[in-house]
């Protein structure tokens, strides 16, 4: 049993060192290593007087020594355990500061990405919609030439259709007025006609066209006809 109080003892020891030296490089634990060495020392002082019953005092003085080394052991390890604790709050605290610095830095430059993007687009907007206003007024200009030509196209047609009604009717005038002259020759051919056998026959005509017997006296139509003459 002894054995078993004593090896267990340094097993709790070692575990408590290598506890101390893992909580110096690292976080401290949730136990403290002090008290596992401490627990160990004591096992192992427990271990060893169990054999001896006469030397209780031996061992009580052993035990008090082992505490006051576990106290001492205990102090030393408070320090170092404060000292290790405040230099990985400061080395946080650094690490904390410098990914606040990064995270700061990165929102930086996707906010500037962002806002790059975003006059990109602005810009690409903008130039889409001054093609569309070119085009739109290029094809109001194209309109605008093309009314310009139909109604100059029109006014041309009406021009000329114009012109040909008035060469038109200005021929229909002419030929109007060539049957009038020919209309008229003939009734002055006519008249003379008549008039010079009206003459030959006796008979004249006066200013109203009424026929006269070379008395003097007016003529009937039948004495006109008779004489093959024109009432």
């Amino acid at each position: 049993m002894s054995i078993f109080f004593g090896l267990l003892g340094m097993l709790a020891f070692f575990i408590g060192i290598i506890m101390v030296i893992i909580s110096l490089f690292k976080k401290r634990p949730k136990k403290n290593p002090l008290i596992v060495i401490l627990a160990g020392l004591v096992l192992f002082i427990v271990g060893v007087s169990i054999p001896n019953n006469n030397a209780s005092s031996d061992s009580t003085k052993r035990i008090s020594e082992a505490a006051t080394s576990s106290k001492k052991i205990t102090s030393k390890s408070s320090s170092k355990d404060k000292a290790s604790i405040e230099a990985a709050a400061s080395s946080s605290k650094s690490e904390k500061v410098k990914a606040s610095k990064e995270r700061a830095e990165a929102a930086k430059q996707v906010e500037a990405a962002k806002q790059a993007e975003a006059a990109k687009q602005a810009e690409a907007a903008r130039q889409a919609e001054a093609a569309r206003q070119a085009e739109a007024a290029r094809q109001a200009e194209a309109a605008k030439q093309a009314e310009a030509a139909k109604q100059a196209e029109a006014a041309r047609q009406a021009e000329a259709a114009k012109q040909a009604e008035a060469a038109k009717q200005a021929e229909a005038a002419k030929q109007a007025e060539a049957a009038r002259q020919a209309e008229a020759a003939a009734q002055a051919q006519a008249a003379a006609q008549t008039e010079q056998n009206g003459n030959s026959s006796g008979y004249t005509r006066d200013a109203n066209g009424r026929w006269h017997r070379s008395n003097g006296q007016f003529a009937s139509k039948k004495e006109i006809a008779a004489a093959g003459l024109v009432w």
